[in-house]
């Protein structure tokens, strides 16, 4: 029997229930509830998890923020003794990571991890240890198979589908925390109401089309028998559904449009008032989701500019965190830590790429070979060293430059004392 079946997991995405009462529901069943009904709000809406990832901006806001974690280069750092940093590359909490389990890439469980905590507002991942408690395996596990507590102990009680699992092998990324600091909260059931006012006018906009767009009162200066207006008003319907080309009005009836169409109704501008408050919600620019108006291409820039540095920095730094605290060893906490690297973001623009490696080289923080490396190209010799400007300089030594600038005038002066330019030795 595996590890994952000893807690009643045939496989990491299919997770076994626990029969339960009514009287005392298990956590699932709770969850499975809560995901049925949802979040009741004012405009008559449910929002679930579901019913949210249905609205197309929700979806790909979700999408941004966990692809852009998944992008990102994740390295395993050392700080050595003279205050430098060196990259470990074999070590079981790295290679753990590169390789999760028999099912899924780095991508794959990143981008799992992402979704879960983005929507849902938390992420878990069984890690499965050997003997010497290194981590070998990460396994996903849904968010509504969960549960977690303090005992009366002032223990953390971790349970997967009812049976306790020790804290210390779950991966547990949380974001929200404002009502209870050991699980996170959705921004789902943060801003329910704000998603509930956009499947309303979504599912208004669908009864709309699905009854048709336009319909008509019909006004009569003279009373119409009932089998009369039964005759006229199926004539019509048969005009508005297609069914028939024409109908004729009986003289004295007149026909007066009674429902707008949608964009009479401002579907469309309620819809993009709508894509503008998720994006806020979530942190991303609008106009990463086609929504808003943008002032130019400075504007959207500094938009990226603040997602990355608000947005995914919070992310990252989150993941950081827990990844140090739970993959890596305790004689090694105090000198390693985990570091995702910014620099796969700005693959897309190579003239901005071009800009970073040379002011880093120009700068004397990067030399041209680790500018080699990031660009995936060969190392080449003597490319190795740090290069810095001929005209900066520290500041301790400007008073050493200078006195070296004035001998060096003394000299000429020397030289040149009868003013011809000449040296008189020559």
């Amino acid at each position: 029997m595996t590890f994952l079946q000893r807690i009643g997991i045939k496989s990491a995405p299919v997770e076994q229930r626990n029969s339960s009462g009514l009287t005392a529901p298990a956590q699932w069943l709770t969850d499975a509830i809560n995901n049925i009904f949802g979040s009741q709000t004012n405009s008559g809406q449910s929002v679930t998890p579901a019913t949210a990832m249905s609205i197309a901006s929700v979806k790909r806001c979700v999408g941004i923020i966990a692809d852009n974690i998944s992008v990102m280069s994740l390295k395993l750092h050392e700080i050595t003794p003279t205050d430098g940093r060196k990259r470990i590359y074999d070590d079981p909490a790295i290679n753990v990571l590169f390789e999760p389990n028999d099912y899924q890439t780095y991508f794959d469980f990143m981008n799992f991890m992402g979704i879960s905590l983005v929507f849902r507002g938390n992420a878990y991942a069984l890690i499965v240890r050997d003997a010497t408690y290194s981590p070998v395996q990460l396994h996903p596990l849904h968010p509504d198979r969960c549960a977690i507590r303090m005992d009366e102990n002032g223990d953390i009680d971790f349970r997967v589908n009812g049976k306790r699992v020790d804290y210390n092998d779950v991966l547990h990324f949380k974001i929200f925390c404002s009502d209870n600091p050991y699980l996170g909260k959705s921004p789902i059931q943060q801003h329910a109401e704000t998603l509930g006012i956009t499947l309303a006018a979504s599912s208004s906009q669908a009864r709309t089309y699905k009854s048709g767009v336009l319909k008509f009162v019909l006004k009569s200066q003279k009373p119409f028998d009932t089998t009369a207006q039964g005759n006229l008003k199926t004539s019509l319907d048969d005009v508005i559904n297609g069914q028939s080309l024409s109908a004729i009005l009986p003289s004295g009836v007149e026909m007066e449009k009674l429902s707008m169409t949608p964009q009479e109704a401002q579907f469309i501008e309620s819809k993009r008032y709508s894509d503008e408050e998720i994006a806020r919600i979530f942190g991303v620019p609008a106009s990463m989701i086609g929504a808003g108006n943008n002032g130019g291409k400075s504007t959207t820039e500094q938009e990226y500019q603040y997602f990355y540095q608000s947005t995914l920095l919070a992310y990252s730094v989150n993941i950081e965190q827990q990844l140090r605290k739970k993959l890596i060893q305790e004689r090694y906490k105090p000198t390693r830590y985990f570091k995702f690297s910014y620099n796969s973001l700005l693959r897309a623009t190579a003239g901005e790429r071009a800009e970073y490696y040379n002011k880093g080289i120009r700068g004397g923080w990067l030399t041209p070979n680790e500018a080699r490396v990031y660009e995936d190209m060969t190392l080449g010799d003597g490319l190795n060293e740090f290069y810095v400007e001929s005209n900066l300089m520290p500041s301790s030594k400007f008073t050493d430059y200078i006195d070296a600038k004035i001998e060096q005038l003394k000299a000429t002066a020397l030289k040149n004392a009868e003013g011809t330019n000449q040296d008189p030795t020559s």
